[in-house]
């Protein structure tokens, strides 16, 4: 192997056999994101090789805890056009595709671990650095263009770039990057709590133990010994395994780490358990035997003479270089290999169990004899407002929410808790309207549900007043795309949101109103609980446009009364026709109409005659001047109503528009009105208190009533007030 530079990026290059292999390697994954960015390096990765392309050689890419790498085999100049072309497009990220992309990597569900190791990297690592292979992207749509585009300047430039090549490198290879800084990279800061220990897993018929190693030598030949010892025992002697798995895992420079996992016959946990946590205490106890260690000197070796070892060797050069680790040569692990001792072996043994971490599926009770379990709840709890749950609430009755100035804890009875504080919070995702789940760093997470406390509306509106803002997401699954549609007027919608806590951005006219609620699209159970908005025979339709299809909800007086998805589920059309007043035959033609759904849809809204504006909601484009509603509450909401906010404009032509317009002229008939009006409740007022014996204690509320009517009818006998002098009319 000898290193040279192309571009400025340094490049590890071996004699290897054909056809030519090369990869490009990034020091940037999944451990060096956030929580409420969390897939971002992926999204990237994503991104560039759909601006590459296809093509006829063998080509990837891939993203683990620290590092990204594009990789092709085939022909030299096609393997160096490749690596050209990925370098071009990590210049300027093609972000077209960005929201497709994000919808492909939340299909694809992958990790940067495989489960059952991912999981012991979040229980010692919590929800952040190497603990985030164990968290589930929260919000991938969420990433912006502004996102990914300072993401891969940030971290995708030829100053934290290195290049590994088997066999001769073309002279024309280049690798245009742009130039950086390479950004800090803190170290991996484990939980702070006592180990050995054992917990719970959700990997059913798998026993897996984790630990941290802090330095490299002999953690290679450590494992391989573990990994042989316990094979014998659990395949060879009892029978209840079929594989021994081991692997390292990168965490940072010159520090792993190690896992050993094994698949058990169901029934035989315990049995597996209890052998793997002997075996390494033995094996640190005791050390190997001499023969253990010359066997794996003897397999070392023959990996080292193995002629695609040199390639291997490079590759493990390119990684070590971006990731600031210590690189070892081939002959250097020749050396160490040689001069390892089974006291060194002891030695990394000894430090391995005392860093343990087993994993033993649920729901045994205990694991092997002496070995403390890992805490499953937090260790402290918060002091503030109290909140109890509502009798309708899935919460145990002795359940309660404290929400104080350090955090917020849920307590589920004495001993069952979860505590994050707002210092440590690293993301609060709103699941629902009603749901938002706080994440902190130690990897504990609770949901604030404001329906099942009470006063829990104000509960959640707390804990989102002490999480930065910065840190808020919306979930995924809480983006259903949809957009409701309301045959009423805007004024009308306005008063139904005022009463709630809702708020929503609204556009349309005085047959549609369209709106979505500020923080996610709104779900159909949202749709429901605002389609009676404007009288018994309002009609309202949830229509959802995907990429994939598209679909709508119709609802009358506030039920569901039919769905429809194009292509695949059909509608009632004479139903949504004679809800919505268009020509049955033209919805007809729309329902059946074939088409993208942008099309479907766009051919929906001009049968409904919808506003332009509700047109540019549905296709997700921005409205100019759209209407902001915020909920006051149903008290607030109904001091509003009474003091005219929710009006129809003037000039709408509806009946409460001419009242209040001739409340404004008080032409002589209208005086005279009231003021027979007031003098006929004025009598109605005092004939009340004087039947107090026959009404008893109602008279005085039917006086208080009918006399506030006969002040209210009075008010209205005094003359329309005169223009100010200059003023139009004056």
């Amino acid at each position: 192997m000898h290193t040279t530079s192309i571009d400025g990026v340094p490049a590890f290059v071996a004699d290897g056999p054909a056809p030519v292999a090369a990869g490009l390697v990034f020091g940037v994954g999944r451990q060096d994101e956030t929580f409420v960015r969390s897939g971002i390096t992926h999204l990237v990765e994503h991104l560039v090789m759909g601006g590459v392309g296809r093509r006829a050689i063998e080509v990837n890419a891939s993203v683990d805890l620290t590092t990204t790498e594009f990789t092709c085999t085939g022909p030299a100049d096609q393997v160096a056009a490749f690596l050209r072309d990925v370098c071009t497009q990590l210049a300027d990220p093609p972000v077209d595709r960005l929201q497709v992309e994000a919808d492909v990597l939340r299909a694809e569900g992958g990790t940067v671990a495989s489960p059952p190791v991912a999981h012991l990297l979040g229980e010692l690592y919590g929800a952040d650095g190497p603990g985030l292979a164990a968290v589930p992207e929260p919000a991938l749509l969420a990433l912006t263009v502004s996102d990914v585009r300072t993401w891969s300047a940030r971290w995708f430039h030829r100053r934290n770039a290195a290049v590994w090549w088997s066999g001769p490198v073309p002279a024309d290879a280049s690798l245009p990057l742009p130039g950086g800084e390479v950004p800090p990279r803190p170290a991996a800061v484990p939980r702070a709590l006592d180990t050995p220990a054992w917990t719970g897993s959700p990997f059913p018929e798998r026993v897996t133990l984790a630990a941290r190693a802090g330095v490299r030598s002999g953690v290679g030949a450590c494992l391989a010994v573990l990994r042989s010892r316990v094979e014998d025992e659990l395949r060879h002697r009892r029978g209840v395994s079929y594989a021994v798995q081991t692997e390292q895992v990168p965490v940072g420079p010159d520090e792993d780490v190690v896992v050993l996992s094994t698949d058990v016959r169901p029934g035989h946990e315990a049995v597996a358990a209890h052998v793997l946590w002997e075996q390494l205490v033995s094996l640190a106890l005791h050390g190997p035997r001499p023969e253990e260690l010359d066997h794996e000197r003897a397999v070392l070796e023959a990996v080292l003479d193995d002629p695609r070892s040199a390639v291997e060797e490079a590759r493990s050069h390119a990684r070590d270089r971006v990731t600031g680790t210590t690189p070892v040569t081939r002959s250097e692990l020749r050396a160490r290999a040689t001069a390892l001792t089974p006291e060194a072996v002891r030695v990394v043994a000894a430090a391995l169990r005392d860093a343990a971490l087993l994993a033993l599926p649920e729901p045994l009770a205990a694991g092997p004899a002496g070995l403390p379990r890992w805490p499953e709840w937090s260790q402290e709890v918060v002091l503030g407002r109290e909140f109890r749950p509502t009798r309708r609430s899935g919460a145990p009755p002795a359940a309660r929410l404290v929400v104080g100035e350090e955090g917020v804890s849920l307590f589920l009875d004495s001993a069952e808790r979860v505590t994050v504080r707002w210092a440590d919070v690293v993301g609060l995702v709103r699941v629902d309207p009603d749901t938002s789940r706080v994440h902190g760093r130690d990897g504990f997470a609770l949901p604030v549900v404001a329906s099942d406390w009470r006063d829990g509306a104000e509960a959640e509106a707390l804990v989102r007043a002490a999480v930065p803002a910065e840190l808020h997401v919306l979930a995924d699954d809480a983006r259903d795309g949809a957009v409701l549609l309301v045959r009423a007027p805007v004024h009308r919608v306005e008063e139904a949101i005022g009463v709630t806590r809702w708020e929503a951005t609204l556009v349309g006219d005085e047959r549609w109103t369209a709106l979505v609620p500020d923080e996610a699209h709104p779900s159909w159970e949202w749709a429901q609980r605002l389609a009676g908005v404007s009288g018994q025979r309002t009609a309202a339709l949830a229509v959802r446009q995907g990429r994939v299809d598209a679909d709508y909800v119709l609802y009358e007086r506030g039920v569901e009364v039919d769905r429809h998805r194009w292509g695949t589920v059909h509608g009632d059309a004479g139903r949504l026709a004679r809800l919505t007043g268009a020509d049955p035959a033209a919805v007809a033609g729309a329902l059946f109409r074939s088409g993208g759904p942008d099309e479907v849809v766009d051919h929906l809204a001009t049968v409904l005659d919808l506003p332009e504006d509700a047109v540019r909601l549905l296709r997700g484009e921005a409205v100019q001047e759209p209407r902001r509603v915020a909920g006051r509450g149903v008290v607030g909401g109904m001091r509003a109503a009474a003091r005219g906010d929710f009006a129809p404009p003037p000039g709408s032509g509806t009946w409460t528009d001419r009242y209040a317009a001739l409340g404004r002229a008080r032409p002589w008939w209208y005086r005279l009105l009231n003021a027979l009006a007031a003098v006929a409740l004025g009598v109605v007022a005092v004939r009340a208190l004087t039947a107090w014996d026959g009404l008893g204690g109602w008279s005085v509320v039917v006086a208080v009533v009918v006399g506030l009517l006969a002040v209210c009818s009075a008010v209205e006998v005094r003359p329309p007030r005169r223009p100010a002098p200059g003023s139009p009319g004056g």
